[in-house]
């Protein structure tokens, strides 16, 4: 379960790099519309991954107390 948490993070972290190198392009061609819509989508992703981590680190936190107590 924990290798699957920790490749999600890193799909949605290499999706915001991604949108991040498309969005920095769309504005150096000069297609501004398309640069904002890729900005959001940049945005997005890395909402998502802040999201992912801060679940995962609560995860492995919560079994780790979850062991604590077990083992008393």
């Amino acid at each position: 379960m924990n290798k699957y948490l920790r490749i999600t993070e890193f799909v949605w972290l290499g999706m915001a790099a991604i949108a991040a190198i498309t969005t920095i392009y769309m504005f150096i061609i000069g297609a501004k519309e398309n640069g904002i819509f890729c900005l959001m989508i940049t945005l997005f992703c890395a909402v998502m991954w802040n999201m992912r981590r801060m679940f995962n680190r609560r995860i492995k936190r919560d079994a780790a107390k979850r062991e604590a107590e077990s083992k008393k």
